[in-house]
């Protein structure tokens, strides 16, 4: 064999035995260290792949439930993930015994500043358990009301009625107030106030308000909507509409008041019906007479 050759390959092998870092006794080499690195990078898309094959053999087969399925999917990628790093350290020759002073690190790295990363982690996964909320649900968190697209383990997505999407920190949802329109079910209630001049028929605004609410598009019939005669306000009469959408069918809440206000307008207007504005009687005191003249 060529000189250079030999030479080449031992000055490789002199660098790939070169000895990085030594933990509790055990040497690691750029050898050893670039193995397992190669071999992460594809444990992490193996993992992906396993998923879904799992996902298409078993998860979409025996769970009907979307939430569960996202749930069990992402646990499934963990544990595979979890399987072919360890198999990966295995082969590079890096011993697992490396993790117990590793880890030790780590816990104090937790302690003085990845308090919210593991919180956030931790909560996820009490999240993806206990499923307080699921994916599609409507909720309100911390001042922002959307629909929920997506639960990771670390912060989980909302889009709201602007279609703008909020990457929210998993802990919110355990330690703050949270709002969930479709904990148990997907049918919401909506209201709308508005009032009517003094001397309507009340009857006539009722059976109206009836007509429209049981002919619009995304009120459900069950329960049935109703009308309210609520107040006898100081410029008008009051009532309130009250009606049941079905968020999963509708685009949003805002989008069917907007439709039965159009259609009240419009009906009022060829009933006759004076919707009510604010008004005032002004009233005079006088301590003398005012002479009061007409010039023609």
């Amino acid at each position: 064999m060529d000189q250079g050759l030999k030479e080449s390959l031992a000055a490789f092998d002199s660098i790939w035995r070169l000895k990085l870092i030594t933990i509790a006794g055990i040497k690691l080499s750029l050898g050893n260290v670039t193995i397992a690195l190669i071999l992460l990078v594809f444990a992490t898309r193996l993992s992906r792949l396993s998923v879904k094959l799992i996902n298409k053999k078993l998860i979409l087969r025996f769970v009907e439930d979307k939430a569960s399925q996202t749930t069990y999917q992402t646990f499934a990628f963990y544990g595979c993930l979890t399987l072919f790093v360890t198999l990966s350290l295995t082969i590079a020759g890096i011993p697992l015994t490396v993790f117990t002073v590793v880890g030790g690190a780590l816990a104090i790295g937790v302690g003085f500043g990845s308090q919210n990363i593991v919180n956030n982690f931790i909560s996820g996964v009490i999240m993806l358990v206990e499923q307080p909320i699921k994916v599609g649900d409507v909720v309100e968190v911390d001042g922002i009301v959307g629909s929920v697209l997506s639960i990771g383990t670390r912060s989980t997505k909302i889009r709201n009625a602007d279609h703008k999407v909020f990457i929210v920190p998993n802990s919110f949802f355990l330690e703050k107030g949270v709002l969930n329109w479709n904990f148990e079910t997907t049918i919401i209630r909506s209201t709308l106030d508005f009032g009517v001049a003094y001397g309507t028929d009340t009857r006539l605004v009722e059976n109206a308000c009836m007509d429209i609410l049981l002919n619009t598009e995304g009120i459900e019939q069950s329960p049935l909507p109703y009308v309210f005669f609520t107040d006898f306000a100081e410029s008008n009469l009051t009532f309130q509409l009250v009606f049941f959408c079905d968020t999963v069918k509708v685009e949003s809440l805002a989008h069917v008041r907007s439709h039965v206000r159009f259609k009240i307008d419009q009906k009022f207007k060829e009933l006759g019906i004076e919707m009510a504005f604010p008004q005032r009687d002004l009233r005079l005191k006088m301590d003398k007479t005012i002479d009061v003249r007409i010039k023609s």
